[in-house]
């Protein structure tokens, strides 16, 4: 079985090849599809369909929590079948599992447990996506929302709490109604450079 150092630089490789463009933006993988209901940046309002997310707990820190999501999308499930893969190619040449294809963002809640999520690809339910071996990672969904969302540069946590009380004051100017925590999204990978980050602050609301 390879080490995790293995699988790391095999997904570093698999990220340069698919995603060479990403030091100065570029997404480095899919991500879910939603729908925009009112955009006054760098505010917007989307619609998201339900997701099927795999998810850990930070109370050991968000570098352990990352790592044992990416084992489980690197093949440490109890998944069978072949699965196409998508940017970033996570290719491990493990046998012993199925690898699926990371999706961006990833999630972390800004309020109550610390949680680390990865939104799995579409072709995924939570009936069919493989189940995790390590019992620390967990398949969940997320049902079909309505988020205000802001949108930044950066770094992304440095930055989280001052933009989280710039969107809720928007959503306050706005009228509209908070339902859950704030998450924080980050969409491109470490080496991207701060300036061209994509980084957003998520809160559920009301539907109209």
């Amino acid at each position: 079985m390879l080490s995790r150092v293995a699988k790391t630089m095999l997904a570093l490789v698999g990220l340069l090849a698919t995603s060479a463009c990403s030091v100065i933006g570029s997404a480095a993988a899919p991500e879910p599809e939603y729908a925009v209901v009112r955009a006054q940046a760098p505010f917007e309002i989307r619609d998201y369909g339900e997701l099927v997310v795999v998810k850990t707990d930070m109370d050991d820190g968000s570098r352990a929590a990352f790592g044992r999501l990416f084992d489980y999308i690197s093949g440490e499930n109890q998944g069978a079948r072949e699965i196409a893969m998508t940017a970033p190619v996570l290719n491990t040449g493990a046998a012993e599992g199925t690898e699926i294809a990371m999706t961006a963002p990833v999630l972390q809640s800004r309020e109550g447990g610390r949680e680390m999520v990865f939104i799995l690809t579409d072709e995924f339910t939570l009936q069919t996506a493989p189940l995790p071996s390590d019992p620390k990672v967990t398949l969940d969904t997320i049902a079909s929302r309505r988020v205000a969302v802001v949108r930044y540069a950066g770094s992304m946590t440095d930055r989280a709490a001052a933009e989280e009380a710039k969107l809720r004051a928007w959503i306050v100017g706005e009228g509209l109604q908070p339902t859950g925590p704030a998450e924080v999204a980050g969409y491109n990978p470490p080496w991207t450079l701060p300036a061209y980050r994509r980084n957003e602050v998520l809160i559920p609301i009301a539907f109209d």
